[in-house]
């Protein structure tokens, strides 16, 4: 009996050995399930922590794509509106691209206005200033030559108001050539730029007497080698002094040869090869001042006053 009762003692401490040495297995097993899920938590958050600064990056990317095309539209709008000085207020109130589109006018280098369309407008014109005329006051034609140098960026009303005085002090080359150059930039100054002026107008002076022995040629080549003389003030003074045809493309006739559908030209001399393609050669000096008389009157750079233009029924650019 005693022996048969070890045995089972024996065989009870060996069974419950077994079973703490199997739950010490599955103790160790899951030990081990927990570090491996561990490691894979750690692996996930470094993987993750190596995204994040791609994220933020892609953040920056799309911030700075997105600056950059607010930065193009805006930069659009402002050439849309920009104002040109001295080449000139051409842009201060461009027409809309919804009124050039209903107009036809596609932006191309050759005029869309037609020759029928255009010559509509200009006879327009002419009725409503039977006796546009250039308005500077002159007594020959170097005074001319200087009050138009004058006229940049100027009314005729103040170039005539100055020219009263420097005439009165300096009424031919001669005198202007040898003037002292600080009273001429104090007479000159209402007409603005007065530095850049007056050292024009006095070189001008001095070239054409040592070049042209003092008479004011008659070419656009000749006159454009004087300081301060473009094709603009070349074309006035050979229209107004000689009846030599030729486009003085100046704010005004740059900004309604736009609004008229004449040209989708900026550059003023391609303005002129435009409106030469339309009208005939003998009324470019005429139709040049009409121009400018509509541009001064009622088509103005800001707030056209289409409201009491005769030509808005048939105006490509009406606002009414």
């Amino acid at each position: 009996m005693a022996e048969g009762l070890l045995r089972m003692t024996k065989r009870q401490a060996q069974s419950k050995s077994i079973k703490v040495q199997a739950e010490s297995k599955k103790a160790e097993s899951k030990k081990t399930e927990s570090k491996k899920a561990e490691t894979k938590t750690k692996k996930t958050e470094t993987k993750s922590k190596k995204t994040e600064p791609n994220k933020t990056e892609t953040k920056k990317a799309q911030t700075k794509t997105n600056k950059s095309n607010s930065g193009q539209t805006k930069s659009g709008q402002s050439k849309s509106g920009q104002s040109k000085a001295g080449k000139s207020d051409l842009s201060r109130s461009e027409i809309s691209q919804s009124k050039l589109s209903k107009s036809g006018l596609s932006g191309a280098a050759v005029p869309k206005a037609g020759r029928a369309q255009a010559r509509e407008i200009m006879d327009a014109l002419l009725s409503l200033y039977p006796d546009s005329a250039c308005e500077l006051v002159f007594a020959s034609d170097f005074q001319l030559l200087i009050a138009v140098i004058l006229s940049a960026q100027c009314t005729d009303q103040q170039v005539n108001r100055v020219t009263e005085k420097l005439y009165a002090r300096f009424p031919d080359a001669k005198a202007l050539a040898e003037a002292d150059l600080e009273e001429i930039k104090a007479i000159i100054k209402p007409t603005g730029y007065f530095n850049a002026k007056a050292n024009n107008i006095q070189n001008c002076a001095r070239m054409l007497i040592t070049k042209y022995g003092g008479k004011v040629p008659q070419s656009v080549e000749e006159l454009t080698i004087l300081p301060g003389v473009g094709r603009k003030t070349a074309n006035v003074v050979l229209g107004v002094l000689h009846n030599i045809p030729g486009w003085s493309v100046d704010t005004h006739v740059q900004r309604l040869s736009k609004r008229f559908g004449f040209t989708r030209e900026e550059d003023p001399l391609k303005i002129e090869n435009d409106l030469q393609k339309l009208f005939p050669g003998e009324d470019w000096s005429k139709l040049s001042i009409t121009i400018i008389w509509h541009g001064r009157r009622l088509c103005y750079a800001r707030k056209p006053a289409c409201g009491e233009c005769p030509l808005q029924s048939f105006c490509p650019s009406s606002e009414v």
